[in-house]
């Protein structure tokens, strides 16, 4: 080795030691900022683009971003590349009208609503395709980003690992796709795709070796998760600026502090030193109210659904997701006919106590104090320095701290008789 190519080895070595330095302060560090308040689904964006409606979920519930349905349903809907077109025009006008009202971190979500072949050349080429046009029209629209729910509601992570090859190309050329068509964008991951496939149905803990070969789980719910780690490998080598896993498994488990620290952990080990970006952090969901579509009863008393968002917000340093579930959080809203669960307002109360305790910060003897930050600042494997962790920024209260909006009943724009929420 001559003294050039000696001198770059070395310093690719002090870069990736600074790296690993700084995302290890930045874990250490406080959270310094309060982490937006998303919604999976309840909002129809066909039908709810009015301003009223906006402020429905901006002001009244106290929301600041939706993970959006009925954009690009799944990996087979194409939504084009014509900026003419009414639904450009239609997600565009939804992210002008609710940024207004406060409701400005929007993402596209895209569901496993119909099987995939992987062994389809050109089904995986298309979906790539997909995908990049759905990103284009993220970008175009003001969105944050793009969603995807790794939820097999049709049987997709279930073959054998013969596949395992394709099923990393396509997640990397998924990834590619729409990193290309915007590169800035956020990629929300719903769903801990590493969990559902090493440990089952078992508590979330650390991965034995996150680089094996996941146990076969082809007889569970449509042939379980297994191909899911190849389909992340090849997702998650694309740089991206910022990815979130939303999990799920803060619904039952009510540690959410463990659970957001055990899925960074066992993320930043699947990643190891071989990640090309220096962003990633962890949202807990919960799911507070919705038995079913039709019963919007509740799942948690309104006191538990207060202090298990207080918990979020104490560890989640970007985002917390409430699960709506048809239309639990609106009465006759566009996929549940019906009123909502009679003390509703104690819930929408506890989200802007929340949201208010976090703005006004240590003021409140009730605000939520900070726990080391979750955020996961790999070392690069490019010989770079990682990127800093963002700016913080200060989520300014909805309302005044102890200004709490009355619940307004408001009808969904249309028939509000359609009943085909994504889940």
């Amino acid at each position: 080795m001559n003294a050039r190519a000696q001198k770059s080895g070395y310093g690719r070595f002090i870069l990736r030691c600074c790296a690993f330095v700084l995302g290890a302060l930045a874990a250490s560090a406080p959270a310094l900022s309060c982490p937006k308040l998303l919604m999976g689904g309840g909002v129809f964006i066909r039908k709810q683009t009015s301003a009223d409606q906006a402020a429905y979920w901006g002001r009244t519930i106290g929301v600041q971003g939706f993970l959006v349905n009925e954009v690009m349903r799944d990996w087979d809907t194409d939504v084009g590349t014509d900026a003419d077109s009414d639904l450009w025009k239609l997600v565009r006008q939804f992210q002008s009208t609710y940024s207004e009202q406060g409701v400005t971190d929007n993402f596209i979500k895209v569901g496993l609503y119909t099987q995939h072949d992987w062994g389809n050349a050109w089904k995986n080429e298309a979906a790539a395709k997909n995908f990049g046009h759905a990103a284009a029209l993220a970008k175009y629209a003001g969105f944050k980003g793009m969603a995807l729910d790794l939820e097999p509601y049709q049987p997709t992570w279930g073959g054998g690992p013969g596949l395992a090859g394709t099923v990393q190309q396509e997640g990397r050329a998924i990834g590619q796709a729409m990193h290309d068509a915007y590169p800035d964008m956020t990629l929300i991951i719903e769903r801990d795709g590493l969990h559902e496939a090493f440990q089952l149905r078992q508590p979330i803990a650390p991965l034995a070796d996150p680089q094996a070969t996941p146990p076969d789980s082809s007889k569970r719910y449509h042939g379980g998760y297994a191909l899911a780690v190849p389909f992340l490998r090849g997702l998650l080598s694309v740089g991206w600026s910022h990815v979130v896993i939303a999990t799920e498994q803060t619904y039952k488990d009510f540690d959410i502090a463990k659970v957001v620290r055990q899925t960074s952990s066992n993320y930043a080990a699947f990643l190891g030193d071989s990640a090309v970006w220096s962003n990633l952090s962890v949202a807990p969901g919960l799911w507070p109210l919705g038995l079913s579509k039709w019963d919007k009863s509740a799942r948690m008393s309104p006191a538990q659904f207060k202090q298990q968002l207080e918990a979020g917000f104490q560890v989640a340093p970007d985002y917390v997701w409430i699960y709506a579930y048809g239309s639990a959080w609106q009465t006759d809203g566009p996929y549940g006919p019906g009123p909502v669960t009679a003390n509703f307002q104690q819930y929408v109360d506890a989200v802007h106590q929340v949201v208010a305790n976090c703005g006004a910060g240590d003021d409140s003897p009730s605000a939520p104090h900070a726990e080391p930050s979750t955020r996961i600042v790999p070392p690069r494997a490019s010989g770079e320095s990682g990127q800093p962790v963002g700016a913080a920024r200060q989520l300014a209260p909805i309302q005044p701290p102890g200004t709490l909006p009355r619940i307004r009943v408001l009808r969904a724009a249309g028939t509000g008789k359609f009943s085909t929420e994504i889940q």
